[in-house]
């Protein structure tokens, strides 16, 4: 049986290669943000990284690996976020929605500009799928235009399916301008948003509509 000074070198050991494991990771998410997803090559990270290459593939494998990752952290916490967003009311539950996104990414803006780069890259947000995080996203605001049907918000001249698409690719492309460099997380948040509500108005009912156009005349530069 391993003595207590064994279990606590264990896992000091495991410690320090989670350690240099998230050493790596960080550098190839700065190398992609800052340099294109073409940048990350494997002796180029070990320089950056003061480490060997067999390093880095002993402790995380190739750049396949690496972008493996990075890509499954990303899906991780988006998943958090879109769970966390309450549509009790439709219009604040998207700007809660956008507003813990752009949250999330100051956090670390290179981790997720380069996230984004490399899922673009890989597919992972496909659209001919119903069963990825594309599906998944597009998922919540079809769900929250049916309510806002039911309630009388919206009128449903519009179906909650269209609707609901044209309201996740307001913030989906405002994202993709993001991490593209065209704007800030603030310019994010606000071409989000003004392509939410235009969607939501396009539809809404008489007071439904008014609430609206009041929020985007806040957001009016």
């Amino acid at each position: 049986m391993p003595s207590q000074a064994t279990h606590t070198s264990r896992l000091t050991r495991e410690d320090k290669k989670a350690q240099r494991r998230e050493h790596i990771l960080a550098h190839a998410r700065a190398m992609i943000a800052a340099e294109g997803f073409e940048a990350l090559k494997i002796r180029d990270l070990a320089a950056r990284a003061e480490l060997t290459v067999p390093t880095i593939y002993n402790l995380i494998g190739g750049k396949a690996d690496i972008l493996e990752q990075i890509i499954e952290a990303l899906v991780s916490r988006l998943h958090e976020v879109q769970d966390r967003a309450q549509f009790d009311n439709i219009e604040i539950g998207f700007e809660q929605q956008i507003d813990l996104l752009a949250d999330l990414f100051a956090e670390d803006e290179d981790f997720y500009r380069s996230a984004f780069i490399a899922g673009d890259r890989s597919g992972l947000f496909e659209q001919s799928s119903d069963k990825g995080i594309f599906a998944r996203s597009l998922q919540q605001p079809i769900e929250a235009c049916e309510a806002a049907q039911r309630a009388g918000l919206l009128r449903g001249t519009i179906s909650a399916k269209q609707l609901g698409r044209q309201v996740y690719d307001s913030y989906r492309l405002a994202r993709q301008d993001w991490v593209n460099g065209y704007f800030g997380l603030d310019g994010f948040r606000q071409q989000a948003l003004t392509g939410v509500y235009l969607c939501l108005a396009a539809d809404a009912s008489p007071d439904f509509r008014d609430r609206l156009l009041s929020r985007l005349a806040q957001l009016a530069p």
